[in-house]
């Protein structure tokens, strides 16, 4: 059995917060804060949905293509949140699941666009199933 990547997307996440956290200057720390605990919430419940799933990989964009910026960590860590509940979604056999899927895609996406915010021409990355801008 393999992790789901639903779980395993939120356990990242909870671990590049932290690494967020760490760069995170005072003008954001309270929302960094904010968001790696509704990341460990959100595994948390995550982890009740798939009992006995195996533990995530450890670890978070380790490598060149680490953001620097704190802000862009966290643009790629609910980018990768959001690309992983898609595929959860599609693979939903219950209306409970689905529901958890759904909430936890427009959690991260709306994150994701909040982030955008503090970082104008950030890089687009389109939402999971959408085309990517022309």
């Amino acid at each position: 059995m393999t992790t789901p990547v639903g779980l395993a997307a939120e356990d990242a996440a909870v671990y590049g917060y932290g690494l967020v956290l760490a760069r995170a200057d005072g003008s954001i720390r309270a929302a960094v804060r904010r968001e790696l605990a509704a990341h460990r919430d959100r595994r948390d419940a995550a982890e009740l949905l798939w009992p006995g799933s195996p533990p995530a990989p450890v670890g978070y964009l380790a490598g060149e293509d680490t953001p620097a910026s704190p802000v862009l960590l966290a643009i790629r860590i609910e980018s990768d949140c959001c690309e992983a509940w898609r595929i959860e979604l599609g693979r939903a056999s219950s209306s409970e699941t689905r529901r958890f899927c759904v909430d936890a895609l427009t959690a991260a996406a709306v994150q994701m666009a909040r982030w955008r915010t503090l970082v104008p021409g950030a890089p687009f990355e389109a939402l999971p199933g959408f085309p990517p801008p022309a």
